[in-house]
């Protein structure tokens, strides 16, 4: 199949346009928002369907040529965690369908993305009649798995094993969660589909080299960064423990971008963590950074670290490693893929203070010498350009395997 499609995509939890490194906002949504761009790019026409988390805001967004944002407004949701929105889902069908019918929209296809739009497409592609795709970013058993500690509804173990076993195909951005999926998609008969994240090379990429080594003979102490939610399931709070454990000698400060707010209780654990630890002087609270800012303070870090216990993909990985920073991290997502020790960053044991204390030095160590774009050319092939060309690819299989049925 050639010709233009007409692309329903679903993220009613999180919106693409919301403040990055809060709440449910991260990484999924600078994957929407690149991933339709590209499909723009080849033509295809894209409304993305989100629930509006201001009221008031414009209920319709024109976002860029063939790119259309629909801000649901169901009321009492504004403010709600994504936990507390399966109530609400067939509010947010009807407000999908009342849309489709005023605007005269139709689709061929429809992309959910996470267990609660799934729930959505679900239903629409019995009223709609077209396939439907799942990508799920995040799976309750996967992340039970990883964390003891870590409790999830079990309604939505059971939706996402339901919803597996109807689409029509899911999309996974790692070999190991392809891996992890094979045997329940294959007793479901559902096709599991390998499509990774991208980076944009054009944004994040190393300084020329000369101004490289005067910004790096200007900076000190070195700059560890880290870039993410508060969430236990993140372990910022193992990076912030090892970061105590470095050589005296080093004193590197380690900067955390993201969170929810200053008064979050996340962010209120980790001060008093970082209390305990004496590391008043050497940890900066940044927030959150609009992604536009993000190249800049990727160059202004020495390594970068991404402690989590679980990662669908980790898009941090690829954004340091497209910059020329190396990366300490444990063997989650993406990394377990990309990383190579001595060449571009170092693995650590999760959740193990002293085992990422480890990798950090080591990272700091070969930041010093290493060529930034031989870091950089280890990720070249993850552009946003050929993501979208194995999502396309996807989408028609899925089309043609609908009209032999």
């Amino acid at each position: 199949m050639t010709e233009p499609l007409n692309i329903a995509v679903l993220s009613i939890h999180s919106s693409p346009i919301g403040t990055l490194g809060t709440g449910d906002t991260g990484g999924m949504s600078i994957y929407l928002l690149e991933l339709v761009r590209a499909l723009a790019e080849r033509g295809h026409k894209i409304d993305i369907f989100t629930r509006v988390l201001v009221r008031g805001d414009a209920p319709l967004i024109e976002y860029g040529s063939r790119i259309r944002i629909i801000q649901l407004q169901v009321p009492g949701t504004e403010n709600l965690v994504k936990n507390k929105l399966f109530g609400y889902l067939p509010d947010y069908q009807r407000e999908i369908d009342k849309f489709c019918q005023q605007q005269h929209a139709s689709y061929h296809i429809v992309h959910s993305n996470y267990w609660l739009s799934a729930v959505v497409g679900d239903s629409l592609q019995f009223t709609w009649g077209c396939p439907h795709l799942i990508t799920f970013h995040t799976l309750a058993r996967f992340k039970m798995a990883a964390r003891q500690d870590h409790v999830e509804n079990p309604l939505r173990v059971e939706e996402e094993s339901r919803l597996l076993a109807r689409c029509d195909g899911v999309m996974v951005a790692t070999a190991t969660e392809r891996d992890q999926l094979a045997t329940l998609a294959e007793s479901a008969k559902t096709p599991v589909h390998l499509v990774p994240l991208g980076v944009d090379f054009d944004r994040f990429k190393p300084l020329p080299d000369a101004v490289e080594k005067v910004t790096r003979s200007r900076r000190r102490p070195p700059v560890i960064l880290f870039v993410g939610r508060f969430d236990p399931m993140k372990g910022v709070d193992t990076a912030v423990k090892a970061l105590a454990l470095l050589d005296e000698e080093i004193e590197p400060e380690l900067h955390l971008v993201g969170g929810d707010s200053p008064e979050s209780e996340a962010e209120a654990r980790l001060v008093s963590l970082v209390s305990d630890l004496g590391l008043q002087g050497r940890v900066r609270f940044n927030g959150s950074i609009d992604h536009q800012r993000m190249p800049e303070m990727y160059r202004k870090a020495d390594i970068v670290v991404v402690p989590s216990y679980y990662e669908s993909f980790g898009l941090v990985v690829l954004e340091a490693l497209a910059s020329g920073i190396p990366a300490a991290v444990t063997p989650t997502g993406i990394a377990v893929e990309t990383i190579i020790p001595d060449l571009n960053g170092y693995f650590a044991a999760i959740g193990d203070s002293r085992s990422l204390a480890r990798a950090m030095t080591d990272a700091l160590a070969l930041a010093r010498h290493q060529d930034p774009f031989l870091i950089r050319r280890s990720v070249q092939s993850y552009d946003w350009s050929r993501v979208a060309d194995l999502v396309f690819s996807v989408y028609s299989g899925a089309l043609l395997r609908s009209e032999t049925c």
